[in-house]
């Protein structure tokens, strides 16, 4: 990569567009092999599968803290750390996936009201153009192999595009998790984190641990990961009581803010600036692992106001990795919003999708949802999910 900064000043732009490709090419093989599965040949054809129908339901994931430091390369050099939690959002999983065997042999994918099949293994196996919605669904067969049943594999997401929820990671685990149900293979929770992030890299959308992770392990909870090509993440919920959870829901808001953005060239710039070893960038990458190991603490002895400085600083560093991560309209609604906020942050990469905001006091957050029913976008309802992934199986 930093032969691709030397080549660029050079004016050889085409010489550096290939060596910065490579750098990119050797991070996917980094991830690839690292997951054990990724390292098996892929299945000529599937076993006989052992139901009719599977459907699975998630949660998505907000984070507070650490998110950028799941990402490889920095994950393998350093470790990761991050503090997220799995919701219910108005009463339901909104992250779901339905995987159905046909008596057709074809393989039907379909995404949110788009369809499309696929009558040769050729087809499916064929790299997905940039944009497909159908991305996920065929890169997914051809990780763990393409059926020679019918098979149709149908996706939704009932939240809005962009939301920085982990909704593309997590809506990647429900596929991956409900193939390995239907054909009877061996897939823990850390192995479905593990080919989520290869399937990933495969569909050049790059990212981490920390989305499907925070969706596919309930409740709040510190993740962490030691170096190395495997990781091999340990998961710590906070174990905070009842009462300390309820004094949280009674603080924090989620609000959606109207406001899209695809996290996809942001994690290329900021991957770049690691792979560069912009100082600036090391040293915020290491600070946000011990914010988010600060904000569990925070929470685990209901330490709101602290929790909400933690926040500040976190979004102040945010702000260093992209100065996009925040826009005219976010800043006027947190400026509007600052009499009662102890903290706040946009979840995901930011730049629009949903705030994260606690409140000084239980009577500061009905106020704050008021004020907010007059804004643009939409305040959610929410419950900390305690189940993770619900998989639903029929024979008939």
């Amino acid at each position: 990569y930093q032969a691709s900064l030397f080549l660029g000043q050079a004016g050889l732009a085409e010489e550096a567009e290939a060596s910065r490709s490579e750098a990119f090419r050797c991070v996917r093989l980094a991830v690839e092999k690292g997951v054990e599965l990724a390292a098996r040949p892929v299945r000529a054809a599937l076993p006989e599968p052992k139901w009719r129908e599977v459907r699975v339901e998630a949660p998505p994931r907000i984070d507070f803290g650490g998110g950028w430091s799941d990402t490889p390369p920095f994950c393998f050099d350093w470790g990761g750390t991050v503090l997220n939690a799995a919701l219910e959002l108005n009463g339901e999983y909104p992250i779901r996936a339905v995987i159905r065997v046909l008596d057709e042999p074809v393989v039907r994918c379909a995404a949110d009201g788009a369809v499309t099949q696929y009558r040769s293994r050729e087809e499916v196996m064929a790299p997905p153009s940039p944009g497909c919605p159908f991305a996920i669904h065929r890169v997914a067969l051809q990780m763990l192999g393409v059926p020679e049943c019918g098979l149709e594999i149908s996706t939704e997401v009932a939240l809005p595009m962009g939301s920085g929820l982990g909704t593309s990671s997590i809506l990647a685990a429900t596929v991956l998790r409900g193939l390995s149900e239907l054909y009877g293979l061996s897939l823990d929770a850390g192995e479905l984190s593990d080919q989520v992030m290869c399937l990933e890299q495969r569909m050049t959308t790059g990212g981490g641990w920390q989305d499907q992770a925070g969706g596919i392990f309930p409740g709040v909870k510190l993740i962490t990961s030691g170096p190395g090509l495997h990781q091999r993440l340990r998961v710590q919920p906070i174990g905070w009581s009842s009462e300390r959870q309820a004094e949280f829901s009674s603080r924090f808001v989620l609000h959606y803010t109207g406001i899209r953005r695809i996290a996809k060239g942001l994690l290329t710039q900021v991957v770049g600036r690691y792979l560069a070893r912009e100082v600036a960038t090391i040293q915020v990458l290491h600070s946000i692992k011990t914010l988010a190991v600060e904000m569990a603490y925070a929470m685990r002895e209901g330490e709101w106001d602290h929790l909400g400085r933690l926040m500040r600083r976190h979004w102040e560093l945010n702000q260093i990795l992209d100065p996009h991560t925040t826009n005219a309209p976010i800043n006027r609604l947190l400026h509007e919003l600052d009499p009662y906020l102890a903290g706040a942050k946009l979840a995901g990469a930011g730049g629009g999708g949903f705030l994260m905001l606690v409140a000084r006091s239980p009577e500061a957050a009905a106020a704050m949802k008021l004020h907010l029913s007059r804004a643009a976008g939409k305040s959610y309802e929410f419950r900390i999910a305690t189940g993770g992934l619900r998989v639903h199986t029929l024979l008939e």
